[in-house]
């Protein structure tokens, strides 16, 4: 059993009643309910998780755009762009794998493993905006923009506040706790992006 340590409601007590603006601009930035949902259905919740990785591998085939947990960087040539279909859920997999060791490693969370491998997932869905925007446009990984350049920073910082919701919901710990298990993921994914690009691995 993972024991509560959120407020169920997600609103501080006492504090006035929340606008439908405040209200949908929290559930579009943080999925509430949509996590809600997860937390009590994880089960149920993951045939559409497989389907998110599975579209990201497929997009990251599609537009050349290479993920790396977290990221996307531009393919080293002759790099087989197959491959990008099996990256993308291995990414899953890693953000999940970060998270649950961050969880049990720091605040001794165990449990509601099931629950964060299928809200993970949801929490990724951000980042098929950038390969979605590469596709529809039918731009190339080289392509360079202001707006391609703002995007990505754009949705890690949204992925991130998902990320904080799901561990939130799947761990029962409070939102700062969770927050800074996000933060650590980013950072540690940060690190190895450096490491890989300097080995020449990407």
């Amino acid at each position: 059993m993972v024991s509560e340590e959120r407020n169920p409601t997600g609103t501080p007590e006492g504090s006035k009643p929340e606008t439908s603006m405040g209200f949908l601009g929290r559930e579009l930035l943080f999925g509430r309910s949509l996590f809600r949902f997860i937390d009590q259905q994880p089960l149920a919740s993951m045939p559409l998780s497989i389907l998110i990785v599975t579209l990201g591998g497929w997009l990251s085939s599609q537009t050349g755009l290479e993920p790396l947990l977290l990221f996307f960087v531009s393919p080293s040539t002759g790099t087989n762009r197959l491959l990008f279909m099996v990256l993308f859920p291995l990414g899953w997999l890693g953000t999940f794998a970060i998270s649950e060791a961050l969880s049990v490693g720091l605040f001794h969370r165990k449990g509601g493993r099931l629950r964060l491998l299928t809200s993970s997932a949801f929490a990724m869905l951000p980042l098929l905006i950038v390969p979605g925007i590469f596709y529809m446009l039918g731009l190339n990984p080289g392509t360079t923009s202001l707006y391609l350049v703002l995007v990505p920073v754009v949705v890690q910082a949204w992925v991130m506040c998902l990320l904080s919701k799901a561990i939130m919901f799947s761990k029962g710990l409070g939102m700062e706790k969770a927050g800074l298990i996000s933060l650590a993921v980013v950072y540690l994914n940060v690190a190895f992006l450096l490491v890989s690009l300097q080995a020449g691995l990407f």
